[in-house]
């Protein structure tokens, strides 16, 4: 059996950022140049905004403190009830009374592992190790017994932490009544499309990226990034840049065949102020309520968009009218 110093060895040959695997990743991008050149031609455009509820930093966490996640389901009041919570299940009975009322308003309570364990292979910038699948089927078995005695209808949307998952938790998840998954690894520029016929029953829904790698270098070692429909991606954009992300894959998605759709992703750790001084989090703010009604105007102003959950999306991008 492979040690998970070899596994995490054997993810960074593998990952298709790497400085050794830049032309390959290139050539098999270039194709979707076209796609994402053209204009869309639908104006109607889905948007599903969705939430990982998790404590600080998730996987990176300090301390592992939840206090601020009562306090981020309480602002989310303001939001339209048709968005997505995906929470780890070791949160879910604290927060019982909040989820209960966001729920009976419309709002879909997904679930975000248990407690940010890794539900697939090791990841070379990870330190955790896989979890088998005897502890997947006794944690979703917990999970479910949690949901159930906090008075909340049980989740069939599931994002596991760090997009991270394999065949394994998806067959498992399809067992457990999941209908709908969005753990694909967009950051490695997934397509975003629906990729069905994987897992009977399952219909997996990435969060939204642009499949064009772009150039990047960090302490002089030159790599590919994907840009990726999260908060932190956001931040840095202005309203023109959103106009132009959300065409560039809606092209892509009309290419394939799909009706354009955004899925949006941020976490609950983000719209507080940072609690370390690591640059990469200097971004967090409560400001960032507003960035996310910013985006939302600037597409409003663009597309005809029709805010959904993300079982709402699988079922239109699923249905036969949801095909271009």
């Amino acid at each position: 059996m492979m040690t998970h110093a070899l596994a995490r060895i054997e993810d960074l040959i593998r990952d298709p950022r790497m400085p050794h695997n830049m032309v390959g990743t290139y050539l098999k991008t270039r194709k979707l140049a076209r796609l994402m050149e053209a204009k869309p031609s639908q104006r109607e455009l889905y948007v599903a905004l969705t939430f990982d509820v998790e404590r600080e930093y998730g996987s990176r966490r300090v301390g592992g403190d939840s206090t601020s996640v009562s306090q981020f389901l309480s602002s989310l009041e303001d939001l339209p009830s048709r968005t997505t919570i995906f929470i780890e299940g070791c949160l879910v009975e604290e927060n019982s009374r909040v989820l209960r009322s966001l729920q009976i308003r419309g709002f879909e309570i997904g679930l975000h592992g248990y407690r940010h364990e890794l539900w697939g292979p090791a990841q070379w910038y990870l330190k955790d190790e896989p979890i088998s699948a005897r502890e997947k089927g006794a944690l979703l078995e917990k999970c479910k017994r949690v949901f159930q005695h906090s008075g909340l209808q049980l989740p069939v949307s599931f994002r596991a932490p760090n997009l991270v998952s394999d065949r394994q938790t998806m067959r498992l998840l399809a067992e457990y009544g999941f209908h709908v998954d969005s753990s694909l690894a967009s950051h490695k520029g997934v397509l975003p499309v629906v990729h069905s016929g994987e897992c009977e029953g399952l219909v997996r829904i990435p969060v939204s990226a642009d499949s064009q790698p772009q150039f990047s270098r960090e302490f002089l070692i030159p790599h590919f990034t994907f840009r990726v429909c999260n908060l932190k991606a956001l931040a840095k954009m202005t309203s023109q840049e959103y106009v132009k992300f959300a065409s560039s894959i809606a092209s892509i998605q009309e290419g394939f065949g799909f009706h354009p759709h955004l899925v949006a992703l941020a976490h609950s750790w983000e719209f507080f102020q940072p609690i370390n001084e690591w640059r990469e989090y200097e971004y967090c703010s409560p400001r960032n309520f507003e960035v996310l009604r910013n985006f939302l105007d600037a597409l409003s102003h663009n597309f005809d968009v029709r805010q959904m959950s993300i079982s709402d999306l699988a079922g239109e991008l699923t249905h036969p009218l949801g095909k271009i």
